[in-house]
C-alpha cells in the first residue's frame, strides 16, 4: 500500500512540475536579459564617425580616379576602344574597392554605438517610460560624386543640415515625440537609480559595394539592430531587429 502511495505522490509532484513551469518560464521573460557582447559593440558616436569617413574618403577617392582616368573619347580613339577601356578602367575600380572591403572587414563587421537615453518620465497606471535620445552621430554627407544613403528602417534617419555656417549631416534615432518603453515599475525604478548606464545602442554595417556607376559612387549605413540596455549590468531592456 505505502508502495502505491509513494507513486501517486511522485506521479503527482511530475504533473505540478509540468503545470507550473512553462508559467515559471512566462514570468522570467519579464526580467531584463544579458548582453552578448561583440567585437567594436560599445563605440562612442565620435569612433564611428571616424570609421564612416575614412571608408566614405577611400570611395571617394578611387571614384574620383575613376572618373578622371576614363576622362574623354580622345581624338584618335574608336568608340569600340573607349568603351573597353571604360570597362576595364571599372572593373580595376572595382577590384580596389572590394579589396579595402575584405582589408577592413567590412562584409562581416558589425559596429554598435552608444546613444544616451534619458528616462524622462514613468507612467505608472499604464506601465511605460517616455524616454528620448538627443544624441546624434555626424556622418559624411552627399556630394556630386558619392551618395550618403542609409538603409531604410523604423528608428534610424538621417538628415542633413548647416549648422554654424558648415553643411553637416546626422544620425539620429526618430522617436515621435518619445520611446515608449513598455516595462514593470521594479524594473523602472532600478533603471532609473541607475541613469548614467542606459544607453540605446544601436548596431551598424557599412555596404561599400558598387553598382553600375553612372550616378556616381554610394556609400551605405545599415542598421542592423536597436538595443535599450544598462551598460553596467549589460541586460538588455527590449531590442529590435532592423535587418
Amino acid at each position: 500500500m505505502s508502495t502505491v502511495l509513494r507513486d501517486l505522490s511522485q506521479k503527482s509532484a511530475l504533473l505540478c512540475l509540468l503545470v507550473l513551469f512553462p508559467s515559471f518560464l512566462l514570468s522570467q521573460a519579464t526580467t531584463p536579459t544579458p548582453a552578448m557582447p561583440l567585437p567594436e559593440d560599445s563605440l562612442s558616436p565620435g569612433e564611428f564617425t571616424t570609421i564612416m569617413k575614412e571608408a566614405w574618403s577611400f570611395v571617394k577617392e578611387e571614384n574620383d580616379n575613376y572618373v578622371k582616368s576614363i576622362g574623354k573619347k580622345t581624338e584618335f580613339e574608336t568608340t569600340d576602344e573607349f568603351e573597353k577601356r571604360s570597362v576595364e578602367t571599372r572593373l580595376q575600380f572595382l577590384k580596389k574597392v572590394t579589396k579595402y572591403i575584405n582589408d577592413k572587414k567590412f562584409n562581416q563587421r558589425v559596429m554598435g554605438v552608444l546613444l544616451n537615453a534619458s528616462l524622462d518620465e514613468y507612467d505608472a497606471d499604464n506601465q511605460f517610460y517616455s524616454i528620448t535620445c538627443r544624441t546624434v552621430i555626424e556622418a559624411p554627407y552627399n556630394l556630386p560624386s558619392i551618395s550618403t544613403e542609409l538603409q531604410p528602417n523604423p528608428y534610424v534617419a538621417l538628415a542633413d543640415s548647416i549648422r554654424k555656417g558648415y553643411r553637416t549631416s546626422s544620425l539620429y534615432l526618430k522617436f515621435n515625440p518619445f520611446f515608449r518603453w513598455q516595462v514593470v515599475r521594479d524594473i523602472a525604478q532600478a533603471a532609473k537609480n541607475d541613469q548614467g548606464s542606459i544607453f540605446f545602442k544601436v548596431r551598424f554595417k557599412l555596404d561599400l559595394t558598387q553598382g553600375d556607376g553612372r550616378k556616381g559612387a554610394r556609400f551605405l549605413i545599415v542598421p542592423k539592430q536597436i538595443v535599450l540596455y544598462n551598460q553596467r549590468t549589460n541586460a538588455v531592456y527590449w531590442d529590435q531587429n532592423l535587418r
